[in-house]
């Protein structure tokens, strides 16, 4: 009876050492991430309406799994892109290339947690036009303007007065 209990017990410490082994690995049970990651602000550096490539930034967190990407996207004529963002220790950074064509170009921010929740920030439109028309700056004109028209202004006055005199009384 004595050798008969051994294996059995053997068996039973065995399979107890397995259970108590399994459930150690076991992750606990947590309530699942339902909440999207935050896009707390974004923009880009340089000058996209000017033909130029340009930059992205992007502040984003998630408090609850973590931040898994963040992408750029533009939709504008002929093109759409979406280039993944890269994590410089405070931002999300990446680039954008020059425009190929004239048009409105929407540019916004799509950011995807660990669990696979979403945000997606606002559009910002970009006008890119590759042959503007000439602008006047107002600060090289505005000295000419007003000076040609006291200018003007002087000379009818001083006009004024010969045509008087001359006509007598």
């Amino acid at each position: 009876m004595i050798t008969m209990a051994r294996p059995q017990t053997m068996i039973l410490f065995a399979l107890a050492i397995a259970v108590i082994f399994l459930f150690s690995f076991t992750q606990p049970v947590t309530a699942a991430d339902t909440r999207p990651p935050n896009v707390y602000g974004w923009g880009f550096e340089g000058q996209p309406e000017l033909g130029q490539g340009f930059g992205v930034w992007a502040n984003v967190t998630d408090d609850e799994t973590g931040v898994r990407n963040v992408t750029v996207e533009v939709f504008g004529p002929n093109m759409t892109l979406n280039s993944l963002m890269s994590f410089n220790g405070s931002f999300y950074t990446g680039s954008v290339p020059a425009f190929p064509n004239d048009g409105t170009f929407n540019v916004r921010i799509r950011a995807y947690d660990l669990a696979n929740n979403t945000r997606t920030s606002a559009f910002r439109d970009i006008v890119y036009e590759s042959n503007p028309p000439p602008t006047i700056p107002e600060d090289a004109t505005l000295p000419i303007v007003v000076g040609s028209s006291i200018g003007f202004m002087a000379v009818v006055i001083v006009m004024a007065l010969v045509y008087d005199r001359r006509k007598g009384p």
